[in-house]
């Protein structure tokens, strides 16, 4: 399965949102352990959202960056 997130023009929080629906989404995890892991995972992210800017919240992407698309 591939997730795709669109981060270009987005708050960071709706962008890391997405990321992590698709990690509970890819792996179908029933409701209980998918509560589990969204939990895991907002606390993994403390240190990314602190490196997001403050002014926007947007992620902190090059304006010109590249991400590689999948085959």
């Amino acid at each position: 399965m591939l997730v795709s997130v669109r981060s270009r023009g987005r708050a960071w929080p709706a962008v890391l949102a997405d990321m992590i629906e698709g990690v509970v989404r890819a792996n179908d995890l029933p409701p209980h352990e998918a509560a589990r892991l969204r939990n895991e995972l907002w606390q993994a992210t403390e240190d990314i959202d602190a490196a997001a800017t403050a002014e926007n919240r947007e992620l902190p992407l090059a304006e010109n960056t590249e991400v590689p698309q999948a085959a």
